[in-house]
Parts: C-alpha cells; sequence; structure tokens
C-alpha cells in the first residue's frame, strides 16, 4: 500500500497484491467460516444465546435468578438492547457454564472447543 501511495498518490493495493489478499479471504470463507463444522458451531451458539428461557436479568446470574416468561421479557431486562449488550458482554466460558448451570442447558447442546 505504501509503494501505491507513493507512486499514484491513491491510497490502495496494487493489482497483485490485492489478487492475492482476495485469493486469501476465499480460501478463509470456504476452508474455515462457511464449512460445515463452523456452521455447525455457530448455530449452537445462536440457539444458546436465544433460547426464550434464556431470557435472564444481568443480576440473575449473582442470585442465581431467572426471570422465566418471554412475556416478561422486557420487565427482565428493560427491552432488548440491555439483553444484548449483557449477552455481548459475556465470555464463552461463562455464557456456556451459565447455560448450563442455571438453565439446565444440555451439555451435548453446547458449542464444542470451549473450556468449562
Amino acid at each position: 500500500m505504501i509503494n501505491t501511495i507513493r507512486t499514484t498518490g491513491v491510497i490502495g493495493m496494487d493489482a497483485r497484491h490485492s489478487e492475492a489478499l482476495a485469493a486469501f479471504r476465499t480460501f478463509n470463507y470456504e476452508s474455515i467460516y462457511l464449512r460445515g463444522a463452523s456452521r455447525q458451531q455457530a448455530q449452537a451458539v445462536v440457539s444458546m444465546l436465544r433460547a426464550p428461557r434464556r431470557i435472564l436479568r444481568p443480576t440473575s446470574l449473582a442470585h442465581s435468578r431467572r426471570c422465566g416468561l418471554e412475556q416478561r421479557r422486557r420487565e427482565c431486562v428493560g427491552g432488548d438492547a440491555p439483553q444484548r449488550r449483557y449477552v455481548a458482554g459475556m465470555t464463552d466460558r461463562f455464557a456456556c457454564r451459565s447455560a448450563v448451570t442455571l438453565l439446565d442447558w444440555p451439555e451435548d447442546q453446547l458449542p464444542s472447543g470451549i473450556d468449562r
């Protein structure tokens, strides 16, 4: 990029490096991100985080309480945004441990490869 900027005054890559980066990205998507095992892993995570019974108050983990019913979701967490921020801030390990201990989530349905 530096050479391209110096020679052309345009911020960008030359064709050779741009094509190499495109090939690398294609390989990553085909061989890593979109392979079957990766998609299954993603589905396990999404299922765990979206399950209706998973609606928790941020304080419920400390006090081992559950909100319970889907219709109480807004009362429990004050709408979607606070819940999303709370779940987004969890580490993978913490989310998996919480799902098992507080929600009786089946361990065989947890994402694989996470040391609990």
